[in-house]
C-alpha cells in the first residue's frame, strides 16, 4: 500500500524520512487541503494495537481528508487549529484522548508547518495508556532507567519538551510531571522533529 505521496517526499527532507519511518507513535502528513500524504508504519500499529487494523488500511489512504476522522463537534477546532498552524507557521501542540470503550488512552499531538504553507507534518507521542475507570497517573518516577543515557544523564528536547527514550532511540515521550520541573541531571538538546523546523538549513545539510 503506498504511504507516501511522491510530491510531498521533498517536504519531508530535512524531517529526516528514516526517523519518522522508525518512530514508535503515529506519524502522518497532510497537504494544505488537509488530504493525506504521508502515513508512517506507526500509524498502522496504533490502528492493529487498538482494533482498528483492517478498516484503517480498507478506509484511510493516501488522497483523503484528516478532517473525515475528527467527529462533528470537533471538525472546526481542529480545521481552525491546522489552518493557523500552516499560515502562522507556527508550531501549535495539545494533548488528545483517543480511548475506545474499554481502554483509556491519551496523546500528545504535536503539529509541525512546513515549507511553502504547502502542508503539515503531526507527530503523536503517546502519554499514558490504562484500562478505563479512574484516568491513571502520570507519574514521571515509572522506570526513569528508560529515560538515562550511559552517563546518568536525562535528555529533553529544549523546544516540545519531549525527553528522550534511550531503550528505543528513535523515541521521544512526552512526560507532563517533566514539563516545567525536569530532574536535575538534566541536558537539553532538540529532537529530530523540532530540530527541522527550528533549523532547516542545518537539517537539510545534514540529511
Amino acid at each position: 500500500m503506498e504511504r507516501l505521496d511522491r510530491e510531498f517526499k521533498p517536504l519531508l527532507r530535512p524531517y529526516n524520512l528514516d526517523y519518522l519511518e522508525t518512530y514508535s507513535g503515529a506519524v502522518y502528513g497532510v497537504w494544505k487541503n488537509f488530504r493525506l500524504a504521508y502515513l508512517n508504519p506507526g500509524w498502522y500499529r496504533f490502528a492493529r494495537e487498538n482494533r482498528g487494523g483492517p478498516y484503517v488500511s480498507r478506509e484511510w489512504k493516501l488522497g483523503r481528508s484528516i478532517l473525515d476522522g475528527i467527529s462533528s463537534d470537533l471538525k472546526g477546532f481542529y480545521a481552525a487549529k491546522f489552518k493557523a498552524c500552516l499560515h502562522s507557521h507556527t508550531v501549535w501542540s495539545h494533548d488528545c484522548e483517543c480511548s475506545d470503550r474499554t481502554i483509556y488512552r491519551c496523546c500528545h499531538q504535536i503539529v509541525y508547518p512546513l515549507s511553502q504553507q504547502a502542508g503539515l507534518l503531526i507527530v503523536n507521542s503517546l502519554i499514558v495508556e490504562g484500562v478505563r475507570g479512574p484516568v491513571p497517573a502520570l507519574e514521571s518516577t515509572a522506570d526513569q532507567s528508560i529515560y538515562l543515557d550511559k552517563n546518568g544523564f536525562f535528555c529533553q528536547c529544549a523546544y516540545c519538551r519531549r525527553m528522550k527514550n534511550f531503550r528505543d532511540r528513535e523515541r521521544w515521550d512526552w512526560i507532563p510531571a517533566w514539563v516545567n520541573r525536569y530532574p536535575k541531571n538534566t541536558s537539553h538538546t532538540f529532537c529530530p522533529s523540532c530540530f527541522a523546523h527550528y533549523f532547516p538549513a542545518a537539517a537539510a545539510k545534514g540529511a
